[in-house]
């Protein structure tokens, strides 16, 4: 008899454990068909809720990947434009004066002339000496005293004899006059008898002016791309913004034409002649000579042939002249330096192939640029041909205002980075420098050129 239910399997009692496999084969099957049927629906519908996930996972790792499509894009490259700035250098030949020469009224001083000097002049040392004596007539002698004479003679007996040799015999100072003076020029002499001509020369310009333009101009560049959506399948727009830096170099030299100043003063001579020997000499005090002493000694450099000038120029007779063209003025002028430029704007980007993409942007630009402007400048002063020179150097720093376009072709060597390559513009104001009375104008203007470099995506 059973004493199992539906829910309660149990075997029969009394039910060998050891029953033979075709009796229990044949007593399963009833049960196992009707659990096959009541398991179908559920193994089917796990099927289909296994397809319905692994679909759901698909569009999760697709959505996820868009969600991961790189934002920025960074650049990093070169540029090279066609020209750099173009600049006028603007009246040019300004040579001003050496020294400041000091009007006749501060009496005595030292003058500095482009021909010649005028200098200071006092009581000097060996004038003071017990061994000099003054011969009158404005002049003195030096002499050595003390020497021993005789190979027996000892000093401070009766037998000692003191020598008094002559080494030397000057022009004594007097007040007004000075024995430190130059000149470059016998027609110094020549310009006012009785007189030493001194002159001073300067330049002023005339106009003149030189262009340059700078060649072929390098540089580097960086920029960021902020990517800000679709517009068309193949096509987003992005925000760009970028700085580069170039350098300024632009230099000429020449000659032009400037107005020539002279400022000239006259020293008298004292009724003394000038001390010219020929039309090639120059002319230096003190003035020192050879000589023969009485006890018929050689001494060097001991003789003074000084003429003596007056220490003050004649106030009355100074005068000052302008010549229009007088002055060929040689020159070397440079403008030397760099400017950065930041630009910002929208930019769009086609994707042409998988790799390929062509990426266009205009916007506003503003260029940071510093700059040195020296000049260097000299001319031949007349009748000695002495050079007149002059070095300047001034620096100064300008913003300046623009626009730029760019177009690029970029090559995609994997998702995240590339190559790219293609064309610039840009245009600018420019902007004034001086240094001294010169000008420079600095117009970096329009140029266009090429940049190229990798790209990173992020």
């Amino acid at each position: 008899m059973l004493q199992g239910t539906l829910l309660n399997l149990a075997f029969p009692s009394g039910f060998t454990l050891f029953m033979s496999f075709r009796n229990m084969t044949l007593r399963s099957l009833p049960t196992a068909a009707l659990f096959a049927l009541l398991c179908l629906p559920i193994y089917v519908s796990a099927q289909e809720l296994s397809a319905n996930e692994e679909e759901r996972l698909e569009a999760l790792a697709r959505s996820s990947s868009e969600v991961y499509t790189p934002q920025s894009n960074v650049t990093v490259g070169f540029r090279i434009l066609t020209s750099g700035p173009n600049i006028r250098f603007g009246k040019l030949g300004a040579v001003p004066v050496n020294t400041t020469i000091a009007p006749a009224s501060d009496g005595a001083a030292k003058r500095v002339y482009n021909n010649g000097a005028v200098g200071l002049d006092g009581v000097r040392d060996d004038e003071t000496f017990t061994t000099t004596t003054d011969l009158g007539g404005g002049r003195y002698q030096t002499s050595i005293n003390g020497a021993l004479a005789g190979p027996d003679a000892v000093l401070g007996t009766a037998d000692d004899i003191m020598t008094n040799t002559i080494v030397g015999n000057f022009l004594k100072y007097a007040t007004g006059l000075t024995r430190n003076w130059s000149y470059g020029s016998p027609t110094q002499a020549a310009l006012k008898p009785g007189y030493i001509a001194f002159s001073s020369y300067s330049a002023t310009s005339d106009g003149g002016f030189r262009d340059a333009k700078q060649g072929v101009n390098g540089g580097v560049e960086i920029q960021y791309a902020r990517r800000l959506g679709k517009i068309a399948k193949r096509t987003e727009w992005s925000v760009t913004t970028g700085i580069s830096l170039n350098d300024i170099n632009s230099k000429v030299s020449g000659d032009v034409r400037s107005t020539l100043h002279t400022y000239t003063d006259f020293y008298s001579l004292n009724g003394l002649p000038a001390p010219v020997t020929s039309l090639t000499d120059t002319y230096t005090a003190p003035k020192l000579i050879d000589f023969i002493n009485p006890a018929g000694d050689l001494v060097t450099l001991g003789l003074e042939s000084t003429t003596p000038l007056s220490a003050v120029p004649v106030g009355s007779l100074s005068t000052s002249s302008a010549l229009v063209g007088g002055a060929t003025v040689n020159g070397n002028w440079q403008v030397k330096g760099a400017y950065f430029m930041v630009k910002v704007g929208p930019s769009l980007r086609t994707q042409l192939t998988d790799r390929l993409g062509l990426t266009a942007s205009l916007g506003l630009a503003g260029a940071y640029a510093g700059t040195n402007y020296s000049a260097t400048e000299s001319f031949k002063s007349p009748e000695v041909e002495t050079e007149v020179s002059i070095t300047e150097v001034s620096a100064t720093s300008k913003f300046l205002s623009g626009l730029y376009a760019d177009l690029n072709l970029e090559w995609l060597a994997n998702e995240r980075t590339g190559l790219f390559g293609g064309i610039t513009a840009q245009k600018f104001d420019g902007y004034d420098q001086t240094v001294g009375a010169r000008t420079a104008r600095i117009d970096l203007g329009s140029t266009v050129g090429i940049r190229g470099g990798i790209s990173v995506k992020f």
